[in-house]
Parts: structure tokens; C-alpha cells; sequence
């Protein structure tokens, strides 16, 4: 098995959800005193209007990268109304828009947060438009299997070991994934779907608690049986990961190759409906690799942008002194 459950932790992940509710900071109420002339006055005195103190709304501070996490409302039919027009601007905007990649950041969030909720995720499938109706379902239905696999675990205490860099565009991913189906007839869709869900499209870079590495998360020892490469260069990596899923049956029979490559129902459901969202709408993998790494500890949904490198872990409330951005906004 070339692959740990890195993936539960991330994403993406994608991936992404049974996470623990981060603590966020509370909107302080408005402070309000009355300020009284006093003595022995014989008569009543107007007094002059109250003063009112309310402390300034909450600014979440910009990554050093000038991005910030993206804001999520608190009410269920506010949520869904903005994932329905997330995902409709996200078929409007232009992918060299820099907007582009703020709408996708911020639809992984509206996923990532609807997605822990049944009846949120209910109500925002109903009320979908039809022209998005498939990609709300799988979204969040790949979301709820992502949860699943991680599901009983005690969530992070620390930050860890990470450094996350820039991956390769989304263009030449899609060339690498094509060139490996061409080789291998493993559908370039799964390719895709898998790199997503182990290290958000190759960003994560770091090895997982059982010592998996690179961009397709593999165990040195089972990467000697697909490649002589280098198993940090998704240009070898990737081309490997199809022959690995090959040895474990695909393409014929795709879910016993995906449970060869990790032993997990809820791991083979999630790289399925990604796939498959992937290959019905192109636009969904373009947006999905403008995905962040999201990272689901006990203090809550921390975001690591590119930039972000811990060489030890840590723990999270040290980082979160130096790294306030990646702590999640109040819901408005």
C-alpha cells in the first residue's frame, strides 16, 4: 500500500468533513455607559446623550501572501446560497482572473463547512440550480467520504511538518495524468483525483506519519516496484502511480485497484466521485487544483498557504502566535 491516510488530514484536501469546529474569536458586544451630571442640582437636569463604545469588527489579518481565509456564513440557507453562486461564477470568471482562484478557495471552504452538517448538506443538494446540481452532489458527497476515513480519530494537537510550495500548473498536470492513461489506460480523471487527496495537487511536501513521500504519497519500499525515479518529482510520480494501480487491477476494475493503492472504502469513494466530477466537467479539476491545504486539527480548519514550513511539529496554538491567518475566521 504506497499510500497513508495523509489524505483524512488534508484536503484536500480537499480535501474535505468530521473536523473539530475550531474555537474563533467572539464579536465583542457594544459597550455602552451613560455619563451623569452629578450634585445637588434643585432641579432636573438634562443629561447629554449617552456615550456609546463598540469595538472595531473583526479584521481577519492577510497570509503574507495577501490572501485571506475565506469567510463562511453562519446560517444554513446563507451558505448554500453562496456555494450555488460560487459555482456559478466559477464557470463565468476567466482561470487567469486572479479572482478565479479566490472563488475556488473560498468554494472549498462553503464545502468543507456544509459538508459537516446533514442537514446543511441536504438543504444546499435541494436548492441547487439544475445547471449545478452534479457538481454540488459530488462535492459533497466526496467531502462526507473524505470525513469518513478519518472518522473516530482524535483531531491534531500540532502543526506539522510541513513545507507547502507551489505545484506545477494545472495544464501540465493534466498533460503528465494524460501522457500516464495514454501508458497505462488508468483514466488521467483518477490520476488527478488521487494527487488532489494525498497533497492537494502535489503542495504538501513532507513525509506522513508512516513515512509515505511525494507528490502521490508513496512508501519507498513500494515505490521500488513501479520506478527507478524520483519519487518527489510528480513527473516520475505520477507515471508510477498508474502502473501501481495496473498491478492492483485497473483499469478494468478501477475500485479494487483504488482499495490496492489504500485499503479504504471511504478512501476508493472519495477518489470515484472526484474522478468522476473531474471527468464530466473540466472546469471543476481547474478550479479544484486552485484548492488550498487545509489542515483539520483540534483548534480548528487551519489554512497553510504556500510559504507555510514547520521542520518539527509543532504545537498549534505556538504556530498560530506567528501565523494568525491560518486560524479560521468568525461566521458572519
Amino acid at each position: 500500500m504506497p499510500l497513508t491516510r495523509l489524505a483524512a488530514a488534508v484536503v484536500l484536501a480537499v480535501l474535505t468533513s468530521a473536523c473539530a469546529e475550531g474555537a474563533r474569536p467572539e464579536l465583542a458586544e457594544p459597550d455602552t455607559t451613560s455619563t451623569m451630571t452629578t450634585g445637588a442640582a434643585p432641579t432636573p437636569t438634562t443629561l447629554p446623550p449617552a456615550a456609546t463604545t463598540t469595538e472595531a469588527p473583526f479584521s481577519q489579518p492577510a497570509a503574507p501572501n495577501g490572501r485571506q481565509y475565506p469567510a463562511v456564513p453562519a446560517a444554513s440557507d446563507a451558505a448554500a446560497a453562496r456555494v450555488h453562486e460560487v459555482e456559478q461564477l466559477l464557470r463565468s470568471t476567466d482561470v487567469s482572473d486572479p479572482a478565479f482562484a479566490d472563488l475556488a478557495h473560498e468554494q472549498q471552504m462553503l464545502y468543507r463547512v456544509i459538508g459537516r452538517d446533514d442537514e446543511w448538506t441536504r438543504l444546499t443538494i435541494a436548492e441547487a440550480p439544475e445547471e449545478i446540481a452534479r457538481a454540488v452532489i459530488a462535492n459533497l458527497a466526496a467531502r462526507q467520504s473524505i470525513a469518513d476515513i478519518s472518522h473516530g480519530g482524535d483531531a491534531p494537537v500540532n502543526a506539522p511538518a510541513w513545507e507547502i510550495i507551489e505545484p506545477l500548473p494545472a495544464d501540465e498536470l493534466r498533460d503528465l495524468y494524460e501522457a500516464a492513461a495514454a501508458d497505462t489506460g488508468i483514466h488521467w480523471s483518477f490520476l488527478a483525483a488521487i494527487n488532489m487527496i494525498e497533497t492537494g495537487f502535489g503542495r504538501i511536501d513532507g513525509l506522513s506519519t508512516a513515512g509515505a513521500q511525494g507528490p502521490m504519497q508513496f512508501l519507498p519500499t513500494t515505490w521500488e516496484e513501479v520506478s527507478d525515479g524520483d519519487i518527489n518529482d510528480p513527473h516520475d510520480a505520477i507515471p508510477a502511480a498508474a502502473r501501481y494501480l495496473v498491478r492492483r487491477g485497473g483499469p478494468n476494475d478501477m475500485q479494487r485497484a483504488l482499495w490496492g493503492y489504500n485499503n479504504s472504502d471511504a478512501y476508493v469513494a472519495a477518489v470515484t466521485q472526484y474522478a468522476n466530477l473531474f471527468r464530466e466537467d473540466e472546469r471543476a479539476f481547474i478550479a479544484a487544483h486552485s484548492w488550498e491545504i487545509h489542515f483539520s486539527a483540534a483548534a480548528g480548519d487551519l489554512w497553510f498557504p504556500v510559504g507555510y514550513r514547520v521542520e518539527e511539529a509543532i504545537p498549534v496554538e505556538d504556530y498560530l502566535r506567528d501565523a494568525p491567518w491560518s486560524a479560521p475566521p468568525p461566521r458572519s
